[in-house]
């Protein structure tokens, strides 16, 4: 067991550098698929999304899809649920990991939760 003074010098305590180490794969993992989530729900929102008609479009008759999709909007509604928990979990877990001033603080994960989130709530507010 490492003394007080080892502890407060600066001695590095960690067995494993953080690219070997497990759990720090799995967050960069995660991470990865929560950004890859985050894109497959853009591409559901833009598919289930009411068509925009312009004037052009009504004086030719063309008549388009003014209501939202409902099988992609529940998909749609799926993904952001996911990447959010999926990205706060992993910022728990990684907060409660790092323990160092210089360990970093992962924003690629608090703007995916902000983003994810604000979707998820403008989503619910405005399509349903």
């Amino acid at each position: 067991m490492p003394t007080f003074s080892q502890r407060k010098s600066g001695i590095e305590r960690r067995r494993l550098p953080p690219e070997q180490d497990w759990l720090f794969r799995s967050l960069i993992a995660g991470s990865i698929v929560g950004w890859l989530l985050f894109v497959a729900a853009m591409l559901l929102f833009h598919y289930a999304r009411p068509e925009l008609q312009t004037g052009f479009m009504q004086a030719l008759g063309i008549n388009t899809e003014q209501g939202w999709h409902h099988s992609l909007t529940g998909w749609l509604l799926l993904t952001l649920v996911v990447t959010v928990l999926l990205s706060l979990v992993a910022l728990l877990v990684r907060g409660r990991r790092s323990r160092r001033r210089n360990d970093g603080l992962w924003l690629n994960l608090m703007l995916l939760a902000l983003l994810s989130a604000s979707s998820l709530v403008w989503l619910l507010a405005f399509a349903g």
